[in-house]
């Protein structure tokens, strides 16, 4: 009797395996496809405890990226299970956030259990669909947006132009004396100073301008909704910025960071390809100037 209810109940759970991996794969694509799913659904707690990690531990770090942060998940924040490099002092003590007490709070709630590893399985699935998106629109050495990522963007700006009264400014840099960098002190030297210079100018830019690595030592800065007074303020900022730069970073004898730059505005009629090459001319103008000076 009791084998045969073990068979019939085995028999229902393999009946209902199918239906419930198609929900759960239903469930994981519509939390990595919207965004907004995503986050109402880690709203969502069930009614479950908040874990609060520094009262468990008693810390009193107030520079870790989850003391009292209202999420409570500290092993996404800045743990094992966070997809990046843990920051967590505490979790730098476990090969995994699971042998940790914070986590153990809800190892007896099996329901807590499994809803916390569908938040693991869905972050990390989010973190490796925007790894292999970064690497396809940035440059690996810089982490500027690369040429590939300009095109189609500029493909969509164009676009949506049609609809509306678009406006954008555009910065072309050059780095000065990049080859004779390159040749005195090494491409390793050459490969720093380029990040340096993307660091520096993403520093200097707005949240919404977008910073391309255009070719080997050239630089491109898209200003969305910006005219021209706007961006020469950019520009004036930049290279007031270079000079700070070059006053703290020094660090190659007879070398200093310079940069030639032009900067042209595009409005809605005009020939994009023109306006760009109005800043590239206007960029070799800049550095023409400085070799004959």
């Amino acid at each position: 009797m009791e084998k045969n209810l073990m068979e019939t109940d085995d028999k229902l759970y393999q009946g209902y395996l199918p239906a419930i991996n198609r929900e759960l794969r239903a469930f994981l694509e519509h939390s990595l496809n919207s965004e907004s799913f995503w986050e109402k659904w880690t709203a969502f707690d069930f009614g479950f405890n908040r874990i609060r990690c520094w009262e468990i531990k008693n810390c009193s770090n107030e520079l870790c990226p989850s003391f009292r942060d209202a999420d409570c998940r500290c092993w996404l924040r800045v743990g094992t299970h966070c997809g990046g490099s843990v920051q967590g002092d505490f979790a730098r003590k476990y090969r995994s956030c699971f042998e940790c007490d914070v986590m153990k709070q809800i190892e007896s709630d099996q329901i807590r259990m499994l809803y916390e590893n569908i938040n693991i399985l869905i972050h990390h699935l989010k973190n490796r669909d925007e790894k292999i998106v970064n690497m396809a629109i940035r440059d690996s050495l810089t982490n500027a947006y690369n040429r590939t990522y300009f095109n189609e963007y500029i493909n969509n700006f164009l676009a949506k132009s049609e609809r509306y009264e678009e406006i954008a400014s555009f910065i072309m840099v050059d780095l000065d004396m990049f080859k004779l960098l390159n040749d005195k002190y090494g491409h390793q030297a050459g490969d720093l100073v380029l990040v340096e210079t993307a660091k520096l100018i993403e520093y200097n830019i707005r949240q919404s301008d977008l910073l391309f690595r255009y070719g080997g030592d050239e630089f491109l800065i898209v200003l969305p909704h910006t005219d021209c007074e706007l961006a020469e303020a950019v520009k004036l900022r930049l290279l007031g910025a270079v000079e700070k730069w070059n006053a703290q970073h020094n660090s190659y004898e007879g070398f200093s960071l310079s940069l030639s730059v032009g900067c042209s505005t595009w409005k809605k009629g005009d020939d994009f390809v023109l306006t760009l090459k109005e800043a590239d001319n206007l960029m070799y103008i800049d550095k023409k100037g400085k070799k004959t000076s």
